[in-house]
């Protein structure tokens, strides 16, 4: 990996760079094949813990984001408030949904899709819902779900100008080879007022500090282009768009997969080999990380970034 001499930028890029015909190779095994199967195999204290937090969710979204679900109970509308509390939570809360709020009978294409699960949850939440990957096997999955889904790049599909009210890419723009070409052709394709979302990892994260080359951000050789927040804001409107905010996330599995990664653990499928030491040693770090990311936004594991069309 190499870095940008730039202090305000601190881009990370691979040198060399894969040639665009052997991206594909890197994908063979990885864990977007299959579907999570929400809340299948779990016990008794976990179903319950899930439960709880999605009740919560549904007032939070409710109040926050105007997703009228038949779960957001008055009660559930009351303990979402409570969630202001807590800025960990929160931000969690918002990433799920990635910041997007409801619009009726508004069209959303998530590029990345994977195996479709949280295409899913916005088809839930009312919205229509398309999904691109890149991945065929993961395309397949979602198609098995009922879903919209196509294999191939965005700049592949051809989709018409303004087709689209909100285009989101989770842990996408570090896996493309041009980050700007998408972000321009994504632009393209929003209606006017459209919002484009990006979550992706942070360079210059307090984890990729501690870890350094084990720091699970880095990914190589299928992440491409690590931003920082000011090189993400930058590039949102070299690309025509308007930032409207690039936004901290502190993220429990970038942490725990960090140690993993410095420990000598592995992937088992959709899943790390569990640990009961490194589980509680995330969570301590993450309750740490946050002052210094209450300080200081860039100390963040990953980032949301929140565009609008002009």
């Amino acid at each position: 990996m190499r870095q940008c001499s730039n202090l305000k930028c601190d881009l990370l890029w691979m040198d060399p760079m894969p040639v665009a015909e052997d991206l594909s190779n890197a994908y063979e095994s990885y864990y977007t094949h299959s579907s999570s199967a929400r809340g299948t195999g779990l016990g008794l204290l976990s179903r319950w813990r899930i439960r709880s937090r999605d009740f919560i969710r549904s007032g939070y979204w409710w109040n926050a984001y105007g997703y009228r679900l038949a779960s957001a109970t008055p009660l559930a509308r009351l303990a979402g408030r409570l969630i202001y509390l807590s800025p960990i939570h929160r931000r969690e809360a918002d990433s799920h949904v990635r910041c997007l709020p409801a619009v009726a009978d508004g069209r959303l294409l998530d590029v990345g899709c994977g195996s479709g699960d949280w295409m899913v949850t916005m088809q839930e939440l009312g919205w229509k819902v398309e999904g691109i990957d890149f991945d065929s096997a993961a395309v397949q999955s979602a198609v098995e779900l009922g879903l919209s889904a196509r294999c191939g790049s965005l700049e592949q599909q051809h989709y018409p100008d303004r087709s689209f009210d909100a285009v989101t890419l989770s842990h996408v723009i570090e896996h493309v080879p041009n980050p700007i070409e998408t972000l321009i052709e994504c632009a393209r394709i929003l209606k006017p007022g459209g919002m484009l979302i990006v979550l992706t990892p942070n360079a210059a994260s307090l984890s990729h500090r501690i870890f350094k080359s084990h720091w699970r951000g880095l990914e190589p050789p299928r992440h491409l282009h690590i931003f920082t927040l000011d090189s993400m804001g930058r590039a949102l409107e070299s690309s025509g768009l308007k930032c409207v905010a690039v936004l901290p996330l502190i993220v429990t599995s970038v942490i725990y997969e960090s140690i993993q990664l410095w420990r000598g653990g592995t992937r088992l499928g959709n899943r790390w080999t569990k640990n009961l030491s490194a589980w509680v040693l995330s969570r301590m770090l993450k309750i740490l990380e946050l002052p210094f990311v209450l300080i200081r936004h860039s100390s963040a594991d990953c980032m949301i970034a929140i565009a609008r069309k002009k």
